[in-house]
């Protein structure tokens, strides 16, 4: 019993002799190691010393820079380990050539942002020490090499109105740069790899941009409505420009493309009505559906050996494309042999396809050959004085879109006959008479064959027209089927239509004040509070006249559909019920005055593209915790810089 509790002592013995001595060396590394430690205060004051000798390096730079040119700005200084700039151009060097004696554990985390140097870091003694010396912590919002859409990051630009791309940047965020007022130069430096979608669009007063060899991708819209923009050179480091990337760019004159591009995406010159010089890229292979529509001033191009696939409406109103010509290396695309800018495409040798009627753009009569299968979209827009047209019996594949800007046409024909489609007093109908592909714009009033099911896409394009009836035995009416009718102010729907496209009337420029009628007895359809609506009330299809600034959607819509409110230009208010729970794709796109809207905590999916081109659009209030939908912010051009989560 003794032996066990002397026993029992020499443990407790030993016990506290180990927690005593675990205390010691607590202390003891405290003091090598603590926040006062000896180690730490060592580490500190090498710190201290090397980052003042930055900063007195850097000063020296400035100084030295002044002295040889009274002129020098420090402002315009950027440099960081891949890239310098200073006087608003990249130069030779990076970071070192400012600060000789930086070390290169240093080169990943200094920066100089406008003149000032900036350490970017988590490490907490760095960050004490930097503070100590007056030098700027992570400034700006960059994530893992993306410069974010943020309100902070847009002090990068300087009191000259120039955006000076800091050289830590791998990307440029979606939307980051969007509607920046004032912003007029903008240097990207080669170590940047991605301009994201939205980047720059709808900055108005940007005049010069500067892209260094090394960016790879120029994203959709980057650079949309940059109209002061005059001239472009893409290195050939890029070797992809996405859709509309320079749309309605409309002073651009001048664009040196990258050798190195294969596609020329949707609508990625749409609009630039003053470029008169473009180089084609041998590598190229594809230009896409309106990649220079309305390009007015565009006189020439060659298309290289290469290009595979022209879309029809790639020229669409290029009505001074007259020098069209394609290399005869091209297997796939060839010139007429008597009118040279008449182009086709061919399969196993044979013409089968109509891309460019350039020699015809000013004839009262066009004929097409015989042989030719197909016009698709904008194949005869460029005919602009043509009032007679004749067509092949072989054409097999036909669009109202391949009539777009015919302000003219008085007859349609086909002269030997065609097994595809009819033609009766200036009405072109396919499927037997059941569709409707096309009216001549010269009619003054649209009467509807009751044989008809299908109003297909862009089938009405009258000027002159101001009313017309759908009848009850129309049951599907296509997109955008009113293009061009500026004087239409009724559009009466029967009681047959069971499928009615939420675009039946976008971007169709009808006039403000538009009233629409659907029959009662229309078991679908129906027509309140400005907008069309399922039946039950419980979905909006689409709206009716765009001339209204508040648009309430009615309580009980729990569905928006797709492209519902495109175009929906006037509106700068549109008050969304406690009741809805999904917003299609695209479904406020192009609701230009839109400048705020807010999502009820009801709202549980949001299309893609939901808010994209809305240009002034600034805030999404969203009544959920931040990350509880998915997608955001759903294509808006500003990009996170418009969300506000409620918690």
């Amino acid at each position: 019993m003794k032996r066990e509790k002397t026993k029992g002592i020499t443990l407790l013995a030993l016990v506290l002799t180990i927690v005593v001595l675990i205390i010691l060396a607590t202390v003891s590394i405290n003091m090598l190691f603590g926040e006062n430690g000896l180690v730490t205060s060592a580490n500190m004051a090498t710190l201290m010393s090397e980052f003042s000798t930055y900063i007195e390096e850097k000063e020296m730079f400035d100084a030295g820079k002044k002295l040889e040119d009274l002129n020098y700005d420090e402002e315009t200084l950027n440099a960081s380990k891949g890239s310098l700039a200073y006087g608003e151009v990249l130069r030779e060097g990076n970071i070192t050539t400012v600060i000789p004696s930086m070390k290169d554990g240093y080169l990943d985390k200094f920066e100089i942002i406008k003149g000032e140097l900036y350490v970017n870091t988590a490490d907490d003694l760095e960050i004490q020490v930097a503070q100590a010396l007056g030098l700027n912590v992570n400034p700006y919002l960059i994530i893992d090499g993306v410069l974010m859409s943020a309100n902070q990051n847009l002090g990068l630009q300087t009191g000259s109105n120039t955006l000076t791309i800091p050289g830590s940047v791998t990307a440029i965020g979606a939307g980051a740069f969007s509607g920046v007022k004032g912003l007029k130069e903008v240097i990207i430096p080669g170590t940047v790899q991605e301009i994201r979608n939205d980047a720059f669009s709808y900055n108005t007063e940007i005049e010069k941009v500067t892209i260094q060899n090394g960016v790879e991708s120029i994203g959709t819209n980057a650079f949309y409505g940059c109209s002061s923009l005059k001239e472009i050179t893409i290195p050939d480091s890029v070797t992809t420009i996405g859709r509309e990337a320079f749309r309605e760019c409309t002073n651009l004159i001048k664009v040196q493309l990258s050798n190195n591009i294969e596609t020329l995406n949707y609508a990625v010159f749409n609009s630039c009505i003053n470029l008169t010089e473009i180089n084609i890229p041998t590598n190229l292979q594809s230009i896409g559906v309106n990649a220079f529509i309305m390009c007015k001033n565009l006189d020439n191009i060659t298309i290289p050996a290469g290009v595979t696939d022209i879309s029809s409406s790639a020229f669409r109103n290029c009505t001074n494309l007259i020098n069209l010509t394609i290399d005869p290396a091209n297997e796939v695309y060839e010139l007429d042999e008597k009118q040279p800018g008449i182009i086709y495409k061919k399969e196993n040798g044979l013409r089968t396809s109509l891309i460019m009627l350039a020699p015809m753009a000013n004839e009262e009569t066009v004929r097409i050959s015989e042989g030719i299968t197909s016009l698709d979209r904008g194949a005869l827009s460029i005919c602009t004085n043509m009032k007679t047209l004749e067509l092949p019996s072989s054409l097999s594949s036909i669009t109202g879109q391949a009539f777009s800007e015919l302000r003219l046409l008085e007859s349609i024909s086909f002269p030997q006959g065609n097994d595809n489609y009819t033609v009766q007093d200036g009405y072109l109908y396919g499927n037997n008479g059941t569709e409707l592909i096309y009216v001549v714009p010269t009619k003054r009033q649209i009467e509807i064959n009751e044989n008809v099911q299908t109003i297909k896409t862009f089938a009405i394009q009258n000027r002159n027209i101001t009313e017309i009836n759908i009848p009850n035995t129309v049951t599907t009416i296509e997109e955008q089927i009113f293009l061009g009718t500026i004087n239409l102010v009724k559009i009466h729907i029967g009681s047959g239509v069971s499928n009615l496209s939420s675009g039946f009337k976008s971007w169709s420029n009808i006039p403000n004040g538009l009233q629409i009628e659907i029959d009662g007895n229309n078991p679908n359809y129906k027509v309140e509070n400005n907008l069309i609506l399922t039946k039950d009330g419980t979905e909006v299809v689409t709206y009716v006249d765009k001339n209204v600034q508040t648009q309430e959607i009615p309580t009980n819509v729990v569905k928006i559909r797709d492209s519902a409110f495109t175009d929906f230009d006037i509106a700068t208010e549109i008050r969304l019920p406690n009741t809805l729970k999904e917003i299609g794709r695209s479904a406020f796109t192009y609701c230009e005055r839109l400048t705020a809207i807010e999502l009820p905590s009801s709202v549980e999916t949001i299309g893609e593209n939901a808010f994209s081109y809305c240009a002034n659009l600034e805030t999404i209030k969203i009544n959920k915790a931040e990350g509880d939908l998915a997608g955001a912010p759903w294509g808006a051009p500003k990009g996170d810089r418009v969300l506000v989560w409620s918690e």
